[in-house]
């Protein structure tokens, strides 16, 4: 049996997601397709534009079964993200990951894997990360490789890395992207457009013109239950950077470098998100990288949270929907180690500690009264 699973974020779900999907059936000859999506938080720091449950519910009607990436994966940067997906695809006994490229060709992404693994001196490329290079554009100068400028390329490199580091079996595989980039923030002119581009039109509140390139029921649910951005949390997060102590704040995982002083100092003046993150942005630390430094505060995880939280020990994973080919899979896996999570209660809620907290969280800007313990397995 081919069981494929695709690492996901669906922020928001689209009709790329859809392409990629019956592809990734295709190619893989799959008999079971899984996503492993990303809780309410998303590994750009953002928060997610529709809670958790309304993205896996519309998933569900194109995969056969929609499970959770553990929250300190989901937020993380692109290593630990596919470290989590990989560990919980292995769970479920996958037989193949496909995951988007600019590349679209598995065998360059495995040598430009091997030959950064091999031939690139770490001293050298924590010098240009310092001189306020990204690692994407480091590693790119160092091996002088243009394939490792596409967002899904890097992402892809690290899926590579994930497996070798787990000593995997699972099969890699790609598809080539099509149409605009990840990270463009204009609606394409083509079949399809970036999720950056729709969220950024959604907030715009150009729903007409999103529902040319997504499900046009989800954009009616994304406007009913409101679209959720970083900029909701902004008064929770001035209230905790100003009641935190520069202390206290050096122990948040990303924080480095006496950013929290530069936190402090610039918080009070800021009225909105935006003009928070323009006021402590630097060469050195990318938006991205200040989003998910502002999502690991709100959360209030810690370096020594992250420390601990070693992918091997994860034994259980949390099902938010499934098809009636889901859960026939589901079935045949009773047998094994792994503790398979469809409805939360007090005797398995210790797996998803943190997923049932950021999903309380993120409802004091979503409203909803949805969470972990009250929202059944979804079932297409």
């Amino acid at each position: 049996m081919n069981v494929t699973s695709l690492i996901t974020e669906y922020n928001p779900f689209h009709n790329g997601h859809i392409y990629h999907i019956n592809e990734s059936r295709k190619i893989s000859d799959a008999d079971v397709v899984i996503a492993v999506m990303s809780g309410n938080f998303t590994q750009r720091g953002e928060a997610s534009i529709t809670n958790k449950f309304i993205r896996a519910a519309h998933a569900v009607k194109h995969v056969d079964l929609v499970v959770e990436l553990p929250l300190k994966n989901s937020i993380s940067f692109a290593d630990d993200f596919a470290l989590g997906g990989v560990r919980i695809a292995e769970l479920l006994g996958s037989t193949h990951l496909v995951f988007g490229s600019e590349s679209g060709d598995i065998s360059a992404l495995k040598q430009l894997y091997t030959d950064s693994r091999d031939n690139v001196n770490k001293d050298e490329l924590s010098g240009l990360i310092k001189k306020g290079y990204s690692h994407p554009r480091a590693l790119s100068k160092l091996l002088g490789s243009d394939d490792i400028s596409g967002s899904n390329n890097i992402l892809g490199l690290s899926y590579i890395r994930a497996l070798e580091t787990l000593d995997s079996r699972i099969t890699p595989m790609t598809i080539k992207r099509q149409s605009n980039q990840y990270n463009e923030p204009d609606l394409s002119a083509g079949a399809f457009s970036s999720a950056t581009s729709i969220r950024n039109s959604i907030m715009e509140g150009n729903l007409d013109a999103v529902k040319n390139f997504m499900p046009s029921d989800l954009a009616d649910d994304i406007l009913k239950n409101k679209a959720v951005s970083n900029a909701d949390f902004f008064q929770t997060l001035k209230l905790i950077i100003t009641h935190k102590s520069p202390k206290e704040l050096r122990e948040i995982y990303m924080m480095s470098e006496g950013l929290e002083h530069r936190l402090k100092s610039n918080v009070r003046g800021a009225d909105t998100y935006d003009d928070f993150m323009h006021r402590i942005k630097t060469k050195r630390y990318t938006w991205t990288r200040l989003n998910r430094l502002m999502t690991c505060i709100l959360l209030n995880i810690t370096y020594s949270d992250m420390a601990a939280h070693d992918v091997q020990n994860i034994n259980a994973v949390r099902v938010l929907a499934m098809n009636p080919t889901g859960r026939k899979y589901l079935k045949t896996l009773k047998d094994s180690d792994v503790e398979i999570i469809t409805n939360v209660n007090k005797e398995n809620s210790h797996h998803i500690s943190d997923e049932i907290m950021a999903t309380d969280i993120y409802n004091i800007a979503h409203n909803s009264a949805q969470n972990d313990f009250n929202t059944p397995v979804i079932i297409d």
